[in-house]
């Protein structure tokens, strides 16, 4: 049984079984750590297009900018070069990397320095500071990327980890910092970016390690050694601080949700509301904006006394009372919610006109519901060759509906709207045959009006003369 489930689990879970050729794998590899001619101006033209889309906070040109950057070569040539032992790889990669890093930066930076547009948007501050989930994506994608990187057909797999791990806004996000001098900007941003290299690295590191891939034969068994301690070494000392970053994320992001659940329940009362709060995890510093009625010395005793429950013993409260107490940090705040609060109203009522038109398109292709098209009726160019057989006269069919919406007692109806062209007139008894044909044909109680277009009769010669002379 053991030994079923075993084989069982290999089939399921091989990855050697679709892999592609090694050389071909390597080949590819050493392709995208190349940044000259294409992959530079593709790099240049991503990094204008990631910046644009911060600027103007929109998502989806952000996304495009992901795309089409180029950045994941270096990073994942890394990766590849730990684990095949090709210590050169390892040393072009990190060498592209610093360069196509530096270069973003720049690009970047120059953007922000010429745009007129300097308002920091949701998407460019949601790159300033990491949290525990940027650490997973980073490692969780750079996993996925390795596994689709080394497949014979890759299908979309690549470029949803170049989605997924988001390297290219970050270093426009810095260039932003950069340009307005805004450190805590740039520092954050390049932290980022920083946390998905190295984590992107360490699972591609991983991943070829586990596959069949051929690694570098050295000459001398010896150095050889030494060369697979040197990356081990490496390795860890790199995903070392990468542990001690992602575990300080964690207790960040921790404080910031006790923290924020803490001013939501205790400091939220009834009459009093928040205006601004700051959450600070490194000095462990919560620091809320009050307006409305003012809290007593005996609420704000009882809150502080409440902080140990949230895991906030060793917090720094402070409870600022009125609009007096409003500084500049404050004010950037109060304008980033209100920007951010705009953005998502307009999002809101774009999606609410789109709903609307689609409504209204469905009622110019259905004009009520209560009057649906009739599926009892063929189309106007079929019904056309059957009334042909009584009526051959007629030489045109058009098929409409007129509807009449409810209005006060009386009920919504729709009329059935047949228009004729004859090659010569119809009497009033076939028109009264022909419109009760149609009704029956129908199959409806709906009242059936028969418009009849009859060409006139040409005016005669001699009339014709009288009225040129």
């Amino acid at each position: 049984m053991t030994f079923a489930a075993l084989r069982w689990l290999r089939a399921h879970f091989d990855l050697s079984s679709d892999m592609a050729d090694p050389a071909e794998i390597m080949t590819d590899v050493e392709d995208g750590l190349v940044f000259k001619g294409t992959n530079l101006w593709v790099l240049i033209f991503a990094i204008l297009v990631a910046s644009v889309g911060l600027n103007v906070n929109s998502t989806a040109v952000i996304i495009g900018a992901m795309l089409i950057s180029p950045l994941m070569g270096p990073i994942v040539g890394i990766g590849f070069g730990a684990a095949t032992v090709e210590v050169d790889l390892i040393r072009r990669g990190l060498k592209n990397l610093l360069i196509a890093a530096s270069l973003s930066l720049l690009v970047s930076a120059a953007y922000f320095k010429l745009t007129p547009l300097t308002d920091a948007g949701s998407e460019l501050l949601a790159r300033t500071s990491p949290t525990t989930w940027d650490v997973a994506i980073a490692l969780f994608g750079g996993a996925a990327g390795a596994i689709g990187f080394t497949r014979r057909e890759r299908g979309n797999v690549v470029p949803g980890v170049a989605i997924a791990t988001a390297l290219m806004p970050p270093l426009c996000t810095a260039g932003y910092g950069l340009a307005t001098l805004h450190w805590s900007y740039l520092f954050g941003a390049l932290y980022l970016f920083f946390i998905n290299c190295v984590f992107i690295s360490v699972s591609t590191f991983l991943v070829a390690r586990i596959l069949p891939l051929p690694q570098h034969q050295f000459d001398s068994g010896r150095r050889g050694r030494w060369v697979n301690r040197g990356i081990w070494a490496v390795a860890l000392l790199t995903a070392g601080p990468s542990v001690y970053l992602a575990v300080g994320i964690v207790r960040s992001t921790v404080f910031m949700h006790n923290a924020q659940q803490f001013v939501d329940e205790q400091l939220s009362l009834p009459g009093t509301y928040v205006v601004t709060r700051r959450v600070d995890a490194s000095p462990r510093t919560i620091n809320v904006l009050l307006a409305g009625k003012h809290l007593t010395p005996n609420q704000l005793r009882t809150a502080r006394t409440r902080l140990a429950q949230y895991r906030l013993a060793d917090a720094s409260l402070t409870v600022r009372q009125g609009l007096a107490g409003l500084d500049s940090t404050d004010a950037r705040a109060l304008r980033t919610s209100l920007l951010e609060d705009v953005r998502s109203r307009n999002e809101q009522t774009l999606a609410g006109y789109d709903t609307r038109l689609a409504q209204l398109q469905q009622l110019l292709v259905r004009p009520d519901s209560a009057a649906p098209a009739n599926p009892a009726l063929p189309a106007a160019n079929t019904l056309l060759r059957e009334v042909q057989v009584e009526h051959p006269a007629v030489r045109q069919l058009g098929l409409g509906q007129l509807v009449r919406p409810a209005a006060g007692p009386l009920p919504a109806d729709t009329t059935l709207v047949v228009s004729l062209s004859t090659s010569a007139p119809l009497p009033a008894a076939e028109q009264q045959r022909l419109r009760q044909w149609l009704g029956l044909r129908a199959g409806t109680r709906q009242p059936v009006q028969l418009l009849v277009n009859t060409p006139e009769p040409p005016a005669p010669k001699s009339a014709l003369v009288k009225s040129l002379v």
